[in-house]
């Protein structure tokens, strides 16, 4: 049984129109982080857990064809004789002669991942503000700042050590 000859604009092709809605999805992923962002800085649970969810939908989506376009790659750089860890966009359009189209692709979805990337990264550090900032009010709710007693004066009102102010600008 004799394999089928490599067809190599037919598989750019079916290349392609995997990479064109991976890009469109990275495209989406954007905007998405962003609504997340904003949720972050008002610390809205309800709109972040609606955003995460949209953000986790998006990503499940770029995972699922992402595996297609790595299968694609694979099978061509198979076909083409190239070794396992230079089947990529690059590669590929050098080992078919260049003028593939491929490269554009690589450099659109480069920098939408590296969009993605920067917004992520973003919200990461919003979200480890918010949570240092949350951890101290609980512990200042708590008891007041660690090492510092606290308690009542004769007319009711919270007393604690020197250098403590309730809910201070210590925030």
């Amino acid at each position: 049984m004799t394999s089928s000859p490599f067809d190599a604009v037919a598989e750019t092709q079916r290349l392609v129109t995997l990479l064109d809605p991976l890009i469109g999805l990275f495209e989406r992923l954007t905007p998405l982080l962003e609504q997340e962002r904003i949720a972050l800085k008002a610390r809205n649970p309800d709109e972040l857990e609606l955003a995460t969810r949209k953000v986790e939908e998006v990503l499940l989506e770029i995972k699922r064809l992402d595996r297609s376009r790595q299968a694609q790659s694979q099978k061509m750089g198979q076909a083409l004789g190239l070794a396992g860890d230079a089947m990529n966009l690059k590669e590929l359009d050098k080992a078919m002669g260049g003028n593939t189209g491929l490269l554009a692709y690589r450099e659109r979805l480069r920098q939408r991942i590296e969009q993605a990337d920067r917004s992520n990264r973003e919200n990461q550090a919003i979200f480890k503000g918010v949570m240092v900032a949350t951890e101290t009010m609980l512990r200042a709710l708590k008891g007041g700042m660690q090492g510092q007693s606290t308690a009542y004066d004769r007319r009711g009102f919270r007393q604690s050590g020197p250098g403590y102010h309730f809910l201070s600008k210590q925030f």
